[in-house]
């Protein structure tokens, strides 16, 4: 008897592997396949341009943050702008005469969320992601910097 029954399991469960997907029985067994979201803003995209490029991309420069302080750029060394695509704060320091982008800082303190919302990846071939931490607390974050590789 016990043998039976497993019979008749297996070729009820291989008569619903040939099911149409669209078919209800299909719909209650296989959950829908998950899509990861799409990025907010592609902040990979514009590593290594021209801050024209940028500003094409990401829209127009905005103020910078009140009190933004970069906690590794020094005031005055390179020129700064800030841009804020879809509610995330990117700011890019750039070289005024080459107008080459020398790094972006993703604003933010939830490093998942920003490399998700930024469309960044971990150990990518063309840019490094490192994180910044605030000046005075160590395990402050202030954001990521992405900086091109090379």
């Amino acid at each position: 008897m016990p043998l039976l029954l497993l019979a008749a399991a297996a070729q009820l469960a291989c008569s619903r592997a040939r099911e149409h997907e669209d078919s209800p029985a299909a719909r209650t067994l296989v959950p829908p396949a998950r899509t990861a979201a799409a990025p907010a803003v592609n902040v990979a995209a514009v590593v290594g341009r021209s801050i024209d490029e940028v500003r094409r991309q990401l829209g127009p420069a905005r103020a910078l943050p009140t009190g933004f302080q970069d906690p590794v750029r020094q005031a005055g060394t390179d020129s700064t702008l800030a841009f804020q695509p879809r509610g995330l704060v990117v700011v890019a320091s750039y070289d005024a005469r080459t107008r080459q982008v020398l790094d972006l800082l993703v604003l933010g303190n939830d490093e998942d969320a920003l490399m998700r919302r930024a469309g960044l990846m971990a150990g990518a071939p063309t840019y490094l992601v490192l994180p910044v931490f605030a000046l005075n607390r160590s395990t402050q974050l202030v954001g990521l910097r992405i900086v091109p590789r090379g």
